[in-house]
């Protein structure tokens, strides 16, 4: 940064009576790479995101919509930074928009605090415009005028983050306890075994744990490299114009539309479907697709049973379905937390597709391919 852009930065902080220290704050973040990290490096729902159930603050993610049990994040600014892009990504449910409300009415000046709440937001009705039009108890206005309009508004969530999250989640002791992988590989009466498919991340073992591989083994990353370069796998780019990720609509086209026999199965390995649940996802698949190609459609629950949608909306496990033999007749959606540890048996000529991600190794390629 030169010194006329210090001069300009400092004359806008200046104009907008923002504070000198969030500037100071602003350059640690640059300067230690935590922004570019928590944007670059991390992604929303499949690296982090909130688990409401047991803190308030972003926590990592094993897999897309999957939370892991008990991690954390360690470095407190990255936990900081990651938690409030995980609030301006997914806003604020209708729980904690009602909860802002209620404490704007407990502070000092509430409707001087309002109007920064509406600052340069276009409103959708007049009354609006100040906070005596407000009712909370009116829930038809709270469902359709006053939660769609303040839900993302990156004031109100900063709001919430400021007076409910940071008080409670952000406290500050003067020692930490942690662990990780290296502690269940710590020296031990017994020696410590396990085993993994696949040895690409054999250098990460902690040093006290070996990879030792058969002799019949030996070749098995050269077979898998060459099943993946057969000449039946063909692959696109699934990218809009402007080099930017499609969404999941372009996605279920691209399937639908591609040449040759019709593809049966999605295997989301690369977490490339954000912006639907797993059933909705199913829904939207089986409407594109002819009445003659697929009469339902299986996926993972929120309870994590694998589920078959038929066309005239019924919903039941599969086991117990009449098309747990007939996977033939179905469409088969995998979101990335389940390609790993699932078999399904499928008639030997169905057509997949896999999406690829940010930072897909191959071992995990190559066993999210496995359900198929």
């Amino acid at each position: 940064m030169t010194e006329l852009d210090a001069r300009l930065l400092l004359g806008y902080f200046a104009e907008n009576d923002i504070p000198s220290g969030i500037l100071y704050l602003l350059r640690g973040l640059i300067a230690h790479n935590i922004l570019l990290f928590s944007l670059k490096e991390k992604r929303w729902k499949v690296d982090y995101g909130l688990d409401l159930k047991r803190s308030l603050l972003a926590v990592p993610y094993r897999a897309k919509d999957s939370p892991s049990g008990k991690a954390e994040f360690s470095h407190p600014d990255v936990a900081l930074t990651l938690t409030c892009l995980s609030y301006y990504y997914g806003g604020l449910n209708e729980e904690q928009l009602e909860t802002c409300f209620r404490n704007l009415y407990k502070s000092e000046n509430p409707s001087l605090k309002y109007e920064s709440w509406i600052k340069g937001v276009i409103l959708p009705e007049p009354y609006l415009k100040r906070l005596n039009g407000i009712n909370l108890e009116n829930r038809k206005q709270w469902k359709e005028i006053i939660y769609p309009t303040f839900n993302y508004n990156k004031a109100v969530i900063d709001s919430y983050l400021s007076g409910v999250v940071f008080p409670k989640e952000a406290k500050e002791f003067p020692h930490k306890l942690s662990t990780s992988g290296w502690d269940v590989a710590g020296s031990k009466v017994n020696p410590t075994t396990g085993f993994s498919g696949t040895n690409d991340n054999r250098y990460l073992l902690p040093l006290s744990i070996k990879q030792l591989d058969t002799e019949e083994q030996k070749n098995t990353n050269a077979r898998v490299l060459s099943y993946l370069l057969r000449n039946e796998n063909s692959y696109i780019c699934a990218a809009s114009p402007s080099n930017q990720r499609i969404g999941v609509e372009e996605l279920l086209q691209l399937l639908v539309k591609a040449p040759g026999r019709q593809i049966r199965v999605l295997l989301d390995v690369g977490a490339q479907v954000l912006e639907l649940r797993n059933d909705e996802v199913a829904k939207r698949w089986l409407e594109l697709v002819h009445e003659s190609s697929a009469q339902a459609a299986v996926y993972f629950n929120d309870n994590d049973d694998l589920t078959v949608l038929t066309r005239d909306g019924n919903i039941e496990p599969l086991m117990v379905s009449a098309f747990a033999d007939r996977l033939g007749s179905c469409l088969i959606y995998l979101d990335e937390a389940h390609t790993r540890g699932t078999d399904l048996k499928l008639p030997i000529k169905s057509r997949a597709a896999v999406t690829l991600g940010p930072n897909l190794t191959k071992d995990r390629l190559v066993q999210g391919e496995n359900p198929v």
